[in-house]
């Protein structure tokens, strides 16, 4: 981007910026408000924007209403992991139920055990199930399992790739590089980087830990021989391969594993299988997973009070129970829909877009090719001002223009999502045009 166009980007931004403020006055005020208890004002690094993101009251369906009596239509889903929209009906009438009857007990219950033979009849190992409570904690519990299991240490992952909130898995991201000993890195479908990992290091790696989409940053789908291949070599070399499938469960019924015919020796879910409250779980071989019985002398530990907790559970069971073939292959053709439109329109004003992405789960980015999930991005200034514009239309998108679709969003939902995503591209187009 020249300097002239970036100028005229930046001006954009800034009125668009204004008008924002200007539309939001309670968002703003109810921001103000938080900074003085909440960091910043917000609680999570996802979802935030310049100049603040908009204060939700409730959600319904497919639609979200902000603080100032603002509807979006919401396709980004809480960082997918609301696969049914808000206040779903079902879960709802299971929810107000379990709240009468107490939600969380220090035994087994029912619906936890229902819950787990759902689950590990769902992803081809039909292993083991263990609850935790949030995706980040499933990654955790995972790589303790595996390091139990092989008595190495280290985990091999990729540059760029997203598995929650611990520590040893943020290694190439935020600026982090290797931590030698705990995380070494790989670049994402590119083997011969994990071949040269394993080169050095094979005899400290416990687990390859990877995703089959990355999606935060560019949305990057795993090519099936990278996925395999990855597979193979943890094997080959006496370590694990864990699959996070916290977002792309769903891709299939069975997961990631299903669609991209892999089957991992433990699968880390989280996101949307708490039917909208919290719950995470491990799914794997039952040698592995099977370090947690209480009747081992040798026993691994893994403690959490609300780990399969009656409320999450009764919950989930519904959410992925609904998740059905039939219902995936609508949310895949509607994704599409959008993709296509959104491309078309862009082009017919004379602006650069290209989506990449896989199933429901796509990215936008106004740029002549798709960028790379590393390194320098030029499309930011031009993206960061499509997000902003698709907010002030009325589409809720996330903030690196993630987008993902619920089973809510329905024919006429995503009609009205590209008209008005189209308005937010008139406004990108008609105000560079007016910065010229």
């Amino acid at each position: 981007m020249t300097v002239s166009a970036q100028a005229s980007v930046d001006r954009a931004w800034l009125h668009f910026q204004d008008r924002f403020i200007a539309e939001t006055p309670r968002s703003r005020e109810l921001t103000e408000r938080a900074k003085a208890v909440l960091p910043g004002g917000s609680t999570r690094t996802v979802g935030w924007f310049a100049p603040y993101p908009m204060v939700f009251e409730r959600g319904s369906g497919p639609y979200l209403f902000d603080a100032d009596g603002r509807q979006y239509i919401d396709l980004f889903c809480n960082g997918l992991s609301l696969i049914h929209g808000h206040a779903y009906p079902p879960v709802v009438d299971v929810a107000d139920r379990i709240l009468r009857s107490g939600t969380a007990w220090p035994g087994t219950s029912e619906s936890q055990i229902a819950f787990a033979e759902l689950l590990s009849d769902r992803i081809p190992s039909h292993g083991l199930v263990r609850f935790a409570n949030t995706g980040t904690e499933a990654s955790m519990l995972a790589v303790k399992l595996a390091r139990a299991f092989t008595g190495r240490q280290s985990i091999l992952k990729t540059w760029a790739g997203y598995h929650g909130s611990y520590d040893v898995l943020e290694a190439g991201l935020h600026g982090k590089g290797e931590d030698p000993g705990r995380a070494r890195l790989g670049d994402f479908n590119d083997l011969r980087t994990f071949e040269r990992a394993f080169a050095q290091h094979g005899t400290e790696i416990a687990a390859v830990v990877l995703e089959s989409v990355m999606y935060t940053g560019v949305v990057t789908a795993a090519d099936r021989e990278f996925l395999a291949g990855a597979q193979e070599l943890a094997h080959r070399h006496g370590a694990l391969f864990i699959l996070d499938d916290c977002l792309m469960f769903r891709l299939a019924e069975g997961g990631s594993a299903e669609y991209f015919d892999i089957e991992a020796d433990l699968t880390m879910l989280g996101k949307f299988i708490g039917g909208g409250t919290p719950v995470g779980a491990v799914v794997g071989r039952p040698d592995i997973v099977g370090q947690l019985d209480p009747h081992r002398a040798d026993r691994v530990y893994h403690g959490g009070s609300f780990n399969g907790n009656v409320l999450g559970t009764a919950c989930g069971t519904v959410a992925v129970r609904d998740l059905t073939g039939s219902v995936i292959a609508d949310m895949d053709r509607r994704a599409t829909r959008l993709r296509t439109a959104l491309e078309a329109a862009a082009a017919a004003r004379g602006l650069p877009l290209v989506t990449t992405g896989i199933g429901s789960a796509f990215g936008a980015y106004l740029s002549a090719s798709v960028p790379g999930p590393t390194g320098p991005r030029d499309d930011v200034p031009m993206s960061r001002l499509f997000h902003l514009a698709a907010i002030r239309r009325g589409v809720l998108i996330g903030d690196g223009n993630e987008f993902a679709l619920s089973s809510v969003v329905d024919d006429d939902v995503t009609t009205e999502a590209i008209d008005r995503l189209t308005a937010a591209l008139d406004d990108v187009a008609n105000e560079l045009d007016a910065q010229n």
